[in-house]
């Protein structure tokens, strides 16, 4: 069976003046999201002071995590590398630790490719023909959504739960206008379509 594993890094985090309070808040955000995603194997799991990784049965909803935690320690930015791939170790389902096998072989090989690049996603180890066009997409989508502000980073979550504008202008107390003016600004309707035909690329090679 493959799993999905993921590694997340933090940017240039031993810069962050405020460190510690960041930690706290990536520690606060990766409990809640392994509370709530019903296709994770092994939860969020902080392996080093910046590091963390998890691993998954399906793909859904993994990118948009992704933002969620993005979220949560802006300003900072983060690397997301995911290894698609078998476990040869038994699943730790109680921390993403211990483990091994292509997933985080694959995994590990994006997050050193990621740290020479200015991108922040990557995906390694899909099976499929349409394995290039994940990555270019997954490339031009790094350079899309670097510099997205908070409230279109909290906009393009809402939207891809398949939130209306009236619902997520109340949930950013901000004008129904508003909300319109950052999807188009920020394309997110279409970049939320991209990433919603990735996680079903990634889910086929999962089965």
């Amino acid at each position: 069976m493959n799993y999905l594993v993921l590694i997340g890094d933090i940017v240039s985090s031993k810069k962050i003046l405020q460190r510690e309070q960041t930690q706290e808040k990536l520690n606060s955000v990766l409990l809640k999201l392994s509370k709530t995603n019903t296709n994770i194997e092994s939860p969020y799991t902080i392996t080093l002071g910046d590091e963390f990784q998890a691993v998954f049965s399906q793909a859904d909803n993994v990118f948009f995590e992704a933002f969620e935690i993005l979220a949560a320690v802006y300003p900072e930015k983060i690397r997301f590398s995911f290894g698609v791939g078998n476990i040869l170790t038994p699943i730790n389902h109680q921390q993403a630790l211990g483990m091994d096998g292509p997933a985080f072989y694959y995994a590990r090989q994006g997050m050193e490719y990621l740290k020479r690049s200015d991108e922040l996603f990557s995906m390694e180890g899909l099976e499929t023909p349409c394995t290039g066009l994940v990555k270019e997409s997954l490339c031009l989508f790094s350079y899309t959504s670097r510099n997205w502000n908070l409230n279109r980073i909290r906009t393009f979550v809402s939207l891809c739960q398949n939130n209306d504008v009236q619902k997520i202008a109340g949930e950013l107390q901000v004008s129904d206008k508003a909300i319109y003016k950052t999807i188009a600004a920020g394309n997110l309707h279409n970049n939320c379509r991209l990433v919603t035909e990735i996680i079903r690329i990634v889910n086929e090679n999962l089965k």
